[in-house]
């Protein structure tokens, strides 16, 4: 499969139960991904995704193949009024496809159409050269570095980065 094979789509609320899915999914693949916990129920994740799709600060982007979601792109907003903070998850089963980047295009191409935000903002992981490696051809800049907790509960270094859109 290749990132063409794939629907890119914003989430609907009948995604709910799949996005959930994923979500829990993604969240045991990999230390750089973190999900609230417990995840909301089904009926919460379809008024989440309702109100998201209402306004104009938020936006789910999914990577689909038929049914089932491979992928997600979020961008929301963050304490500062003209900046979006932007984050990308893809299963394990699908990484180094292009799947990341045609999100994370999708999600900033919403941030420069769509959104009143001048810039997009990201955290990654240092250890997630992969990722940074991609950000940067995308045209994101380090601006600075910081810790943040993992998914395990470790305090690893981190990069902050951003791109004007």
């Amino acid at each position: 499969m290749t990132s063409e094979d794939l629907d890119y789509r914003r989430v609907q609320p009948a995604d709910a139960q799949a996005l959930l899915a994923l979500l829990q999914q993604l969240s045991q693949e990999t230390t750089t991904f973190t999900v609230p916990t417990p995840l909301p129920s089904v009926s919460q994740e379809v008024k989440e995704i309702e109100q998201i799709n209402a306004g104009k600060d938020h936006v789910v982007i999914v990577a689909a193949t038929g049914e089932q979601l491979v992928g997600v792109v979020t961008v929301m907003p963050t304490d500062e009024q003209a900046a979006g903070e932007i984050g990308v998850a893809v299963l394990k089963k699908y990484w180094r496809q292009g799947i990341g980047y045609e999100l994370m295009l999708s999600g900033l191409d919403w941030g420069a159409l769509e959104s009143s935000y001048s810039e997009i903002s990201l955290t990654v992981q240092k250890q997630n050269t992969g990722a940074i490696a991609m950000y940067e051809k995308i045209g994101f800049a380090t601006l600075s570095t910081s810790h943040v907790e993992n998914s395990a509960g470790e305090r690893v270094e981190a990069f902050e980065m951003a791109i004007g859109v």
